[in-house]
């Protein structure tokens, strides 16, 4: 009997997937010769051992890779963005992957419109400054009319202090003493009256004069004693009733003079107040006009775009929107990115891992790439970052989440006149297991919720249950179940369907829940 033939171990790796397009293969095969499978059952019993394919299961360190493609970009990159408020029109540009300096002008926008708005806004500017001189000069004439106000309030409010003052103290005693001496001479006429209307009628006693003449005199004493009581009256009337109205009113009129006072104070504060605050409004609109008039001249300036620094220009564009291209007459909005300057000394190379094998992959790890520029070129590097969240499905997206993952570079070859963009082979090394015991993907399936492989010995074939690990597309670690150097069938899936009487019935075996690393 000859030793049955064997392959040796592939390690190479595949994209993710790989499994499921090989299982739907099958499946489809299966399907087209399902219905003869009761001839396939007889021809797996009377077949011989020395025509079945096997490998022998392996102990050695077992790589678990990643392996996915990229692209280059910069480690580093400038981008720069439109900075003119309300955007603009391009007019002229420099072809991209030109090679340009520090200070080299890139793209010029079309200054039209933004030079009309500056001369409008210089209008606008030019009116503002006449206002505020307009609103100084209000103010000083509102100065002016305050003092004028105040000061006329004050002489009045000085003037009925005055009045009452002198009224109490001069007016009033003059006026009593006049009045006081006009009684004084009433009552010495009145006296003298009454002498001479006595004496008058001790003469008509006496026969020397005549009763008319007494008549007369008596006429005479009422008169005076008429006089008398006027006078009294006034007096009285003077001293209880008329001082007290006169001081009344001349001490409204002073307590009249101080609320005026005030009122005209406070309405002249305010109004200057109001003139201070229209010159301070007009200054800060004026400020305003300036600034606006200011930032459109410096908006003009920025129509020139120009490089930050050294580099190659690479101008933005979505994917998916060819109107969103950097070109001669494309308009641009405010902030929208215009051109990166990527630096070119030092990349790294992003990539979209499979969600299904993102759990492998994690800061830190060691990573080798294989450019299609640098045929026969392998450089090395790290994963630097993995993404938190997956990336949205797009229209194309078919529901497959990816997270983008960062791999940097190491030792990047000087003049090797790499560029973004550049594809790459990235193989990402998740971990090592050591000492695993490996047989391929192929001699490992799955029945009825165990794992099974067919060991060839004895002159036969054995069906044995068995405990698998990790895995890969190419090779599946036995955890139990095999023992080193032994040879297994690597047509499981076959022998499999075959002994169960239906087509294939799963994939070939591979790691546990997200199958096999790329």
């Amino acid at each position: 009997m000859s030793p049955a033939r064997s392959l040796p171990p592939a390690r190479s790796v595949r994209r993710p997937g790989w499994f499921g397009r090989t299982a739907r293969y099958a499946a489809a095969a299966a399907v087209v010769g399902g219905v003869a499978w009761l001839a396939a059952a007889r021809w797996w019993s009377g077949r011989h051992v020395e025509d079945v394919l096997t490998a022998a299961a392996a102990v050695g360190d077992f790589d678990i890779l990643v392996t996915d493609k990229g692209e280059l970009e910069s480690a580093e990159s400038v981008q720069v963005m439109c900075e003119i408020e309300g955007g603009g029109k391009i007019t002229t540009i420099l072809a991209e992957g030109t090679q340009v300096k520090k200070g080299d002008v890139v793209a010029r926008f079309d200054t039209d419109a933004l030079q009309k708005g500056i001369n409008e806004q210089e209008v606008k500017w030019e009116q503002a400054e006449g206002k505020v001189k307009a609103a100084a000069s209000e103010l000083e004439v509102q100065r002016n009319k305050a003092e004028s106000e105040v000061a006329k309030a004050k002489l009045a409010l000085t003037l009925a202090e005055i009045d009452l003052e002198a009224y109490l103290k001069g007016e009033y005693q003059v006026e009593l003493d006049k009045r006081k001496g006009t009684l004084e001479i009433g009552k010495k006429e009145l006296k003298e009256a009454e002498d001479n209307l006595e004496f008058t009628r001790g003469l008509v006693k006496k026969g020397f004069a005549q009763l008319e003449q007494v008549r007369v005199m008596e006429l005479t004493h009422e008169g005076k004693r008429y006089a008398v009581q006027q006078q009294e009256a006034d007096l009285r009337v003077f001293v209880e009733y008329a001082k007290k109205r006169k001081v009344t009113e001349l001490d409204a009129k002073a307590k009249e003079a101080v609320r005026d006072l005030e009122r005209t104070e406070k309405s002249q504060a305010a109004a200057t107040e109001k003139a201070k605050n229209e010159v301070t409004a007009t200054r800060k609109t004026a400020d305003l006009e300036k600034r606006q008039f200011e930032r459109l001249k410096e908006q003009l300036n920025k129509c020139e775009v120009k490089a930050p620094g050294d580099g190659i220009v690479i101008y933005f564009k979505r994917p998916w929107d060819e109107s969103s291209r950097i070109r001669p007459g494309a308009q641009v909005f405010f902030q929208q990115p215009i051109f990166n300057l990527p630096d070119l000394g030092r990349m790294n190379v992003k990539m979209k891992i499979h969600e299904s094998v993102v759990k492998r992959v994690r800061p830190g790890l060691t990573a080798t790439m294989k450019l299609d520029a640098l045929p026969g070129k392998f450089l090395h590097g790290k994963v630097v970052s993995v993404a938190t969240l997956a990336q949205g499905d797009d229209w194309r997206g078919a529901g497959v989440k990816e997270y983008e993952t960062i791999v940097s570079i190491a030792e990047l070859p000087k003049d090797a006149g790499l560029r973004p963009g550049m594809s790459s082979e990235v193989k990402i090394l998740a971990k090592t297991v050591p000492n695993a015991l490996t047989v391929p993907v192929q001699s490992v399936t799955e029945a009825r919720g165990k794992h099974i492989c067919y060991v060839v010995a004895g002159g036969g074939v054995e069906r044995r249950e068995v405990t698998i690990g990790d895995g890969n597309d190419q090779l599946v670690q036995i955890l139990d179940g095999l023992a080193a150097g032994e040879r297994v069938a690597l047509d499981a899936r076959s022998r499999a369907a075959a002994e169960l009487g239906t087509p294939d019935p799963s994939p070939p075996a591979g790691a546990k829940g997200d199958k096999a690393a790329k």
